[in-house]
C-alpha cells in the first residue's frame, strides 16, 4: 500500500490508499474478525502504555502529555491514512488519556 496518491501528494481519503476489491477475490469474514481483534488489542495496549507514561511524567512534575509528540502522531496518521487517519489518531489519543 502506497503512502501517497499517484501525483505524490498526501491522500485526502483512506479510499485513495486501499486497493480495490476485485469481484471473485477470495476473502474470509473470520480473517476480518481476527484483524479487528488484533487492532482492538493493540489499541488497548497502546492506551495502557500511554497512561503509564502519563503517570510517570506527572510524578516527575512534567505535563502529562507532550503536545509535540501528539501532534507528530496526528501528522503521521494523516500522512499515511489521509483525513480518516486523523480521526483514528484522535480516537486513539482519547482512549489513551486518563479517565
Amino acid at each position: 500500500m502506497s503512502e501517497t496518491v499517484e501525483d505524490g501528494s498526501a491522500p485526502d481519503r483512506l479510499a485513495d490508499l486501499v486497493e480495490p476489491y476485485e469481484p471473485g477475490e477470495p476473502y474470509e469474514l473470520d480473517e476480518l474478525d481476527r484483524l479487528d481483534e488484533q487492532l482492538i488489542a493493540l489499541v488497548l495496549l497502546r492506551a495502557r502504555r500511554a497512561r503509564g507514561r502519563q503517570l510517570d511524567r506527572r510524578a516527575s512534575g512534567l505535563p502529562m502529555s507532550p503536545l509535540a509528540r501528539e501532534n507528530a502522531m496526528l501528522r503521521r496518521y494523516a500522512q499515511r491514512l489521509g483525513r480518516e487517519g486523523t480521526a483514528i489518531a484522535l480516537a486513539v489519543l482519547a482512549l489513551s488519556r486518563r479517565p
